[in-house]
């Protein structure tokens, strides 16, 4: 009796630490949308929020989500898009209520195994040259390889490869390097890695900007019907001789509308507008053209069928020098589609879609 006593009282210690710890999370997260939201309000040179805007933003807040608290991210979306629009969701209520309960923790960590892509995705997924799982290197029919073998392998491939940790997050842990130049005794022990080629990308991508892989993110949603629908798609890129193209580095992205019609302007991490060519190729962004973009699309949509464990996924697709779109990686953490979202959407405007529960935080 006194055992489980101990035991309910430890579970319960449990829950408050991680209520606890969610309540600091959304704190710190409206924090920074204040934050954000001067920041942009300075650049801009101007505030459209008014007491009666600010006013209803707080009463569609209270009304949609709950509680008026939520205020802030919708107020920062206004100062970016210029003019309030209900149907946004604050990225509060997004990561830390919404996201929870489509896409469940159980289920949602199997998109940071990359060594397990190529199995679950088949010819979609970028093949492995080899995988390094549990302390030992694999071939791709996860027979054992020894680490002789590996170099020679490497030595013989003598080209570009991507050597990239699993759990990985917004592009770091990779490390581009040439083949020769693998060191196998160099990876850490009690992490994965997936080896695999660097990918050459097709020339219009190249073109762009050649200084790193530009990929689409596609963002697809499970319907309660069992369908799949694209909900978002935005092609990111470098600037400045940055290798990676995600966003929160420095990356900026273009939108493409659902006939593969990319919008005249590029848009930075936080969806303040960043020009209508590429800083250093000058590369206008109306003139990108993807012949195989409904090609990228349909290749998601029948991706996220094969997991329907989570209602939305964030696609991270490249295409080869051949024209064949490749997955790089997927998320299904938290794959946000915000910034877009103030500028391009609301992509949420129906509660009975998404089954939107109010919150209570």
């Amino acid at each position: 009796m006194l055992k489980i006593n101990f035991e309910d009282r430890f579970f319960q210690c449990e829950r408050l630490v991680k209520n606890l710890v969610l309540k600091l999370s959304i704190t710190y997260s409206r924090i920074r949308a204040h934050r954000e939201r001067k920041q942009v309000v300075k650049k801009i040179g101007r505030s459209v929020i008014n007491r009666q805007i600010k006013k209803s933003i707080k009463e569609y807040a209270r009304q949609r989500f709950g509680r008026t608290n939520y205020w802030p991210y919708l107020a920062l979306y206004t100062e970016i898009r210029g003019q309030f629009i209900k149907g946004w969701i604050p990225y509060d209520y997004f990561r830390y209520v919404f996201m929870p309960k489509i896409n469940p923790q159980n289920y949602r960590d199997l998109s940071n195994i990359k060594t397990f892509d190529y199995r679950l995705f088949g010819e979609f997924a970028i093949r492995p040259l080899l995988v390094f799982i549990s302390g030992i290197f694999y071939n791709t029919d996860l027979e054992i390889i020894e680490e002789g073998q590996v170099k020679k392998l490497l030595s013989d491939y003598d080209n570009t490869i991507v050597v990239k940790e699993e759990f990985g997050m917004k592009g770091k842990q990779i490390n581009i390097i040439h083949s020769s130049e693998f060191i196998p005794g160099k990876l850490k022990k009690n992490i994965n890695y997936i080896i695999q080629p660097y990918i050459k990308q097709y020339k219009v991508l190249n073109d762009l900007y050649p200084e790193g892989v530009n990929t689409f993110r596609v963002t697809t949603f499970l319907n309660t019907d069992g369908s799949v629908n694209i909900k978002c798609v935005i092609l990111r890129f470098g600037v400045d001789g940055l290798k990676i193209d995600n966003l929160s580095s420095g990356g900026q992205y273009i939108y493409f509308d659902s006939s593969g019609k990319p919008s005249n302007l590029a848009y930075d991490y936080i969806g303040l507008k960043a020009g209508a060519k590429h800083k250093n190729t000058g590369y206008l962004f109306s003139d990108v053209r993807i012949p195989m973009f409904h090609k990228i699309l349909d290749l998601c949509e029948e991706a996220h069928k094969k997991y329907p464990y989570l209602r939305l996924i964030g696609w991270d697709v490249c295409i080869d020098d051949s024209g064949e779109p490749k997955l790089i990686e997927w998320n299904a953490f938290c794959p946000s589609i915000l910034p877009e979202d103030i500028n391009f959407g609301p992509f949420w405007t129906d509660d009975s879609e998404i089954n939107l529960k109010l919150g209570v935080h």
